[in-house]
C-alpha cells in the first residue's frame, strides 16, 4: 500500500513537472487611448433652473492595462487583464452664484474606468499567427465626479461617485483583433484594438486602441 501511495505521489509530481514545462506564459503591457461613450450619454440640461451642471467628460481618453497569458497550444490562449481607462475634461466657470460670485478655473473632473477581464485569444491564421482574436468578460467598477450648480437649491455641490460609497459596478462581455510581431525569442510588439459592451445596461462602454509589449517567459 505505501508503494502503491509513493508510485501515485510520484507520478502526479511528475505530471506536474511535465505540464509547467510544456506551459507558456507571457505578460503583456498596454497603453494608448480610449473613446467612452458612457461619458457623453449624461443629460446636463434636465430638471429646474437655473441651474449649472458639469457631468460630461471628453469622448477621449487613456487606457493602461496588464495581462498574464498562458499558452494552451500553438494557436490558444487565456488571459487575465486589469486596465484603467481615465476620461477627463477641464472646467471654467465665472459668474455670480445667488449672493456670492463663484468661479471655477482649470478644474478637470474625471471618470475612471476600472477593467477586471478574463479572455480567450486565438490566431485568425495557424500558419501566421500575427493576427489575433479576443473575445471575453469584463467586470467593471467605476469612479465618476460630477459638479452640480443649483441656484433654486442655494447647492454647489462637488461629488466622486464609485463603488464603496455608490456601488457602481457593471458586468458585460468584449471582442478584440490585435497584430503582433515577434522582436526576439522572448518579446514581441503589437497594437490592438478593444471594444467593451455592458450586459447590466444594454449599452456600449468603450473601444480602446493600444500598442502592446509581450515579454514570454
Amino acid at each position: 500500500m505505501k508503494k502503491t501511495i509513493l508510485f501515485i505521489i510520484g507520478t502526479a509530481v511528475l505530471n506536474c513537472i511535465l505540464l509547467a514545462q510544456k506551459s507558456k506564459f507571457s505578460l503583456e503591457a498596454n497603453y494608448g487611448l480610449n473613446g467612452n461613450f458612457f461619458v457623453r450619454s449624461y443629460d446636463e440640461l434636465g430638471g429646474p433652473s437655473p441651474k449649472t451642471y458639469f457631468y460630461k467628460k471628453n469622448f477621449v481618453g487613456s487606457i493602461a492595462g496588464v495581462e498574464l497569458k498562458f499558452q494552451m497550444d500553438s494557436s490558444s490562449t487565456l488571459s487575465i487583464a486589469y486596465a484603467q481607462s481615465v476620461n477627463g475634461k477641464k472646467i471654467n466657470f465665472d459668474g455670480p452664484f445667488n449672493s456670492i460670485y463663484l468661479q471655477i478655473e482649470n478644474f478637470t473632473i474625471r471618470h475612471i474606468n476600472h477593467f477586471y477581464q478574463f479572455a480567450y485569444e486565438g490566431t485568425c491564421n495557424k500558419r501566421k499567427n500575427n493576427w489575433k482574436y479576443q473575445a471575453g468578460l469584463f467586470y467593471l467598477r467605476s469612479n465618476q465626479q460630477e459638479i452640480s450648480l443649483e441656484n433654486f437649491n442655494n447647492l454647489i455641490n462637488l461629488a466622486e461617485r464609485n463603488y464603496k460609497n455608490n456601488g457602481l459596478e457593471e458586468g458585460g462581455v468584449f471582442a478584440g483583433l490585435g497584430y503582433f510581431k515577434t522582436i526576439d525569442r522572448h518579446f514581441s510588439l503589437g497594437i490592438r484594438s478593444r471594444i467593451y459592451f455592458l450586459i447590466s445596461t444594454g449599452t456600449f462602454e468603450a473601444v480602446t486602441l493600444t500598442p502592446a509589449l509581450s515579454y514570454h517567459f
